[in-house]
């Protein structure tokens, strides 16, 4: 039961601090766009999360919704591996912490997963089509547009 509580509980701080760094978004965006938006990580915005939630439409969620959203928060945390089953993988001497060596072990691990999604330099050469350097909003709603078509494949 503990477990669980800390689980929601830290889930509700995350979804806390994206809502954060999205108000700040915002704010530094100012008047460019006047929408909100990714901020270069891989969570939705407000905005695509209200989209995506928000049944009835009513720019609020309801308890039933909430659910829905706490259930694929869910779904998402349980595929990051936990702390322990990190240590019990890589702590090979047993001591509760990472050596030099276990955690260069870890970082080889990381980078082989790594190796199947693209990096920085790798999205930006493919989406930053006027090449400044950084990504407009459009360039930057093409990037998730594709993510998210790679990670939901269409029913064809």
């Amino acid at each position: 039961m503990k477990k669980k509580v800390w689980r929601v509980a830290g889930l509700v701080m995350a979804l806390m601090g994206a809502s954060t760094l999205v108000n700040a978004g915002q704010e530094k965006q100012g008047s460019k766009s006047g929408k909100g938006g990714h901020s270069g990580g891989e969570h939705p915005g407000r905005e695509e999360m209200m989209k995506r939630f928000d049944a009835d439409g009513d720019g609020r969620l309801n308890e039933a919704e909430r659910a829905a959203l706490r259930s694929e928060m869910e779904k998402r945390h349980s595929k990051r591996p936990d702390r322990e089953k990190m240590m019990k993988k890589y702590d090979t001497d047993g001591d509760g912490q990472l050596s030099e060596e276990e955690r260069s072990a870890l970082r080889a691990d990381m980078e082989k997963r790594r190796g199947k999604h693209p990096g920085r330099k790798e999205m930006m050469e493919k989406f930053d089509t006027d090449g400044d350097g950084t990504l407009s909003e459009e360039e930057r709603a093409t990037m998730f547009d594709a993510r998210r078509q790679e990670r939901e494949p269409q029913a064809e």
